[in-house]
């Protein structure tokens, strides 16, 4: 497969059957494990996976043949500074270094070509204003770079470019996988609370990039076969990793109601919206 820049397709000969796409939204992405243990009771198993920012998170780890409860054991008891330092830069608030350092003891593979399951991580050139959707060489890096939230994180700069969260321009990443895959499981779980007060500078950061991530998603909401939305994400910030069981037990519930009836449902063109 080959990386295009500049258009939302990743390209190749390959035909997979299914699909999964994982969208971005910090802690919530514990939802993702959830909905993949569902996935995996019901011996749904899919043959590439597109993510972004917290989507390409847990699809590296997945695609590396990590089980969700492997996953949910990598950040229990961990506090967010473990994982991320504050730092002087100019360019953002926080280091992820420490998630560099976990990542790569837990993974166990440095490039996408190691990869049991297909990945494709979505990150934004913020200098050119488009996405980038990664599937070769270095993982990590491409990564943290899908998962550095501007202003908070600094930026990730790889080949001498720069790249800030993918969710910026993509959260949902259905489109790089759409021609290749004959059909999409996406799992989204990105909400906002319009009643929310904003009381800090961070808490502004976070529901600025929350409000253009709900935007950005009707697209490929649009281009999936299957539409996975857990309820509640509301409640859960960005970096809360106090609720993780409870973020993963609702995405759990969810996909479980969802995908009981997949067989069905993968043979029929019909969107399954929440």
């Amino acid at each position: 497969m080959e990386v295009e820049n500049d258009m939302n397709t990743v390209r190749t000969k390959t035909k997979y059957k299914l699909g999964l796409a994982l969208s971005g939204g910090g802690a919530r992405g514990f939802a993702h494990l959830g909905v993949i243990k569902a996935m995996n009771e019901y011996g749904i198993r899919p043959d590439i996976i597109s993510g972004t920012s917290a989507g390409a998170l847990v699809g590296a780890m997945i695609a590396a043949g990590k089980t969700p409860e492997e996953c949910i054991e990598f950040f229990h008891h961990t506090k967010v500074l473990q994982f991320a330092r504050f730092t002087m830069s100019k360019m953002g608030l926080m280091s992820m270094c420490g998630m560099e350092e976990k990542l790569k003891k837990f993974l166990g593979v440095k490039t996408f070509d190691e990869l049991p399951i297909p990945l494709v991580v979505t990150a934004s050139d913020i200098n050119n204003s488009v996405s980038v959707h990664f599937n070769a060489g270095e993982l990590i890096p491409c990564v943290l770079a899908s998962c550095s939230i501007p202003v908070i994180f600094i930026p990730v700069e790889i080949n001498g470019i720069i790249y800030v969260d993918g969710g910026l321009f993509m959260n949902l990443p259905v489109r790089p996988i759409r021609d290749i895959c004959e059909k999409i499981i996406a799992v989204e779980i990105n909400s906002i609370d319009s009643h929310e007060k904003v009381s800090n500078m961070i808490h502004m950061a976070e529901r600025s990039f929350h409000l253009g991530l709900a935007a950005n998603t009707r697209i490929d909401k649009k281009l999936s076969d299957i539409f996975i939305s857990p309820e509640n994400m509301i409640k859960y910030g960005m970096f809360d990793l106090n609720h993780i069981e409870e973020i993963f037990e609702i995405g759990y519930k969810k996909a479980k109601e969802v995908l009981k009836d997949f067989n069905k449902v993968i043979h029929t063109p019909i969107v399954i919206a929440n």
